[in-house]
């Protein structure tokens, strides 16, 4: 494993972690007697950006490791 594919698979987990923490926040904002509207949109927002990184991120370690795969056959 190369120095980029490990430095994208560490950014990918730490993503994942920041995206599952949010979902939490955006659950217990929902379970809120009165939840705040601005902070949920805040939230789930946050959430999507990172979602979209995610998949970015994972687009870009399957090229690179497709491109590996080639150059040792």
């Amino acid at each position: 494993m190369t120095n980029r594919q490990s430095g994208l698979i560490a950014r990918f987990d730490a993503l994942r972690d920041a995206h599952a923490m949010l979902k939490l926040k955006i659950r217990r904002e929902q379970n809120r007697t009165l939840p705040d509207a601005t902070n949920m949109q805040r939230l789930k927002r946050e959430k999507l950006r990172i979602k979209d990184e995610m998949s970015r991120i994972a687009g870009v370690i399957a090229t690179v490791i497709r491109g590996s795969d080639r150059s040792a056959a």
